[in-house]
């Protein structure tokens, strides 16, 4: 496959957080008295915070603005980033693709905010040639504006671009802005991935490290 240049996904690509955020998810609506099914919260993975309150926000108070349960929700994840750990095979797969030169970039629906505190556990954001995270672009996954804006900034060829993503509003992202995608099975499962469009499938980092030779 020639490939000149990858970018990764944050949650559920490069850490295993996705059940993180959800269990921060869901002490911010049990502090606030409200009670939503998993299956729901599930349909947010990929997505950023902000969506999430805006569909939730008929249910809270809404005397309250929407910043005040996103802030609360950051204090909840902060709580459990000391338990973060790399997706298995990351870090290995990380120093083939800086060994064969290929440009990376590192694309999130998160804040910076919260990647800062992520990057003060594990130290990893010095990896990526870029950071794109939800408060570089004004529309978030699925649009395709963070991976056009990396591609632009990364001077990528989307045709030689491969994005690593666990989710589908992810991976229509990814093929909205042209590039070849890959769904890592870390959070849903190959079918799930392949109906939102996923180009391959891998369901660990070794896999797909044989899948690029």
């Amino acid at each position: 496959m020639d490939i000149e240049s990858v970018f990764f996904d944050m949650d559920g690509v490069v850490i295993e957080s996705e059940k993180l955020h959800l269990q921060a998810l869901g002490m911010t609506l049990e502090a606030n008295g409200i009670s939503f099914d998993r299956a729901i919260l599930d349909q947010f993975v990929g997505k950023s915070d902000w969506s999430f309150f805006q569909y939730a926000y008929q249910h809270l108070d809404d005397r309250i603005d929407i910043e005040y349960y996103l802030k609360e929700k950051d204090l909840h994840f902060e709580s459990l980033i000391s338990d973060l750990q790399f997706v298995k095979g990351f870090p290995g797969f990380m120093r083939a693709v800086k060994e064969a030169k290929l440009r990376t970039a590192l694309v999130t629906s998160s804040t910076s905010q919260t990647v800062q505190k992520v990057d003060k556990v594990l130290h990893f954001t010095h990896q990526f040639d870029l950071v794109i995270t939800a408060d570089d672009t004004s529309t978030h996954k699925p649009s395709p504006e963070p991976y056009l804006l990396a591609l632009e900034r990364t001077g990528s060829n989307k045709a030689r671009t491969m994005i690593i993503e666990d989710s589908s509003y992810g991976i229509i992202a990814g093929k909205a802005a042209g590039c070849i995608v890959c769904g890592l099975t870390t959070s849903f499962d190959a079918a799930i991935l392949k109906d939102a469009g996923a180009d391959l499938t891998s369901d660990n980092y070794r896999e797909l490290h044989l899948s690029l030779q």
